[in-house]
């Protein structure tokens, strides 16, 4: 692939994560939700990671490794730009603090996981007509169209920084996840605590018939 053709690539898949992660929390909160940084309909990190995944993981054949090597990368992928973008606006886009095994609010063993699966199914199904029909794009309109798609994100990250202030408007949905995340974690909680002490009741009886 060209430059320009990496280029097209990186503002499709990062068009394909702004609708999964915005159908994911719109079903999820039974709304509309526009997710990712800027105003538009892409999610740049989608597209910096599965690019990434491109380039790494083109040649590969192993299933496993594709899994475990892309879950140690996107992982660092996610963890430098959610550092960046709070060091940058003191905001956050995601938080995985109230997740089990988080690392510092910014990734989890479960997200981590999700984007392992979710790499597979990208390299082995989605890139491979995905490639097919940006390859069929002639040179000079992939050129063009790096070109359009380069001001579009230009213009909209300018629009972004300026309405920064309002971001919290459109991040409700992150405080939503972490109370969605409480709950969850206080219902597992619950849950072992239950099988804790019927565990420790059965185990008492067990004991007291055997002691007879």
């Amino acid at each position: 692939m060209t430059l320009s053709q990496y280029f097209i690539c990186f503002m499709v898949y990062s068009f394909l994560g702004w609708v999964y992660e915005s159908l994911f929390y719109s079903f999820q909160f039974r709304k509309p939700v526009n997710t990712g940084f800027l105003r538009g309909c892409i999610c740049p990190i989608y597209g910096l990671a599965c690019v990434a995944n491109v380039v790494v993981f083109g040649n590969v054949k192993s299933n496993l490794t594709i899994f475990l090597l892309s879950m140690l990368m996107i992982s660092s992928i996610e963890y430098i730009v959610s550092w960046m973008l709070e060091n940058l606006f003191n905001k956050r886009w995601w938080d995985y603090s109230d997740w089990p095994l988080n690392l510092n609010g910014r990734i989890s063993v479960i997200s981590s996981l999700g984007f392992g699966a979710l790499s597979l199914v990208q390299m082995r199904f989605i890139h491979p007509v995905v490639d097919v029909l940006i390859m069929c794009i002639p040179q000079r309109t992939a050129s063009a169209l790096g070109v359009v798609f380069a001001a579009a994100i230009i213009l909209d990250l300018l629009i972004t920084i300026k309405d920064i202030d309002k971001a919290d408007d459109k991040l409700w949905f992150v405080e939503e996840e972490s109370i969605t995340a409480q709950r969850a974690n206080e219902k597992f909680s619950e849950t072992k605590k239950n099988i804790t002490d019927r565990y420790s009741e059965l185990k008492d009886r067990i004991m007291t018939y055997i002691s007879r």
